[in-house]
C-alpha cells in the first residue's frame, strides 16, 4: 500500500471521526435542552405553588368564586404576587423561553379563574390596567376575555 493510499485513508477515517464527534455532541445538546426545560417547567410548578391558597380560593366553589375576593391586606398582596407571577410567565412566552400551547394547556384555567373574580377583573384588570399590562397581554395571548 502506498503512502498517498494510507493518507486517503487516514484522511477518510479522520472526517468520519469528526463527523461522528458532532452529530455525538448535536445529540448530547438536545437532550440538554430538553432535560434543561423539562427542569424549567418544574421550577415554574414550583413558583405557581407557593400561591396555592390564592388558587384554591378563587376556584370555583372556592372562598373567592365570582364576587367574593379578599379582604385583607395581606391577602390583596397575595393576589397581586399571583397575578406578577403571570405577568413574567408573559415575559418567558415572549422571549420564546417557555412554548404557548404547553403554556395554555396546564396554567390557562387559573387565568380564567382569575379573570371571574369581579374584583380582580374590576379593580386590578379594569381600574388599574396600566399597573397590569403584560397580565392583560397574556389574557389576550390565551384568548381570554373579560368585561369591564
Amino acid at each position: 500500500m502506498a503512502l498517498d493510499e494510507i493518507k486517503d485513508i487516514a484522511t477518510v477515517l479522520g472526517v468520519l471521526v469528526g463527523a461522528g464527534s458532532l452529530v455525538s455532541g448535536a445529540l448530547s445538546l438536545m437532550l440538554a435542552v430538553k432535560t434543561n426545560r423539562a427542569k424549567f417547567w418544574l421550577e415554574l410548578r414550583a413558583a405557581f405553588s407557593r400561591h396555592d391558597e390564592v388558587h384554591r380560593k378563587l376556584r370555583p366553589g372556592g372562598e373567592w368564586d365570582n364576587s367574593a375576593g379578599p379582604t385583607e391586606p395581606e391577602e390583596y398582596a397575595q393576589v397581586e404576587a399571583y397575578m406578577g407571577l403571570f405577568e413574567h410567565c408573559e415575559i418567558m412566552l415572549v422571549q420564546g423561553l417557555i412554548d404557548d400551547d404547553t403554556f395554555r394547556e396546564v396554567y390557562r384555567y387559573r387565568l380564567e379563574n382569575l379573570v371571574s373574580n369581579d374584583w380582580v377583573r374590576i379593580e386590578k384588570i379594569c381600574r388599574r390596567r396600566e399597573n397590569w399590562k403584560r397580565f392583560i397581554d397574556l389574557l389576550k395571548r390565551m384568548n381570554i376575555e373579560y368585561q369591564c
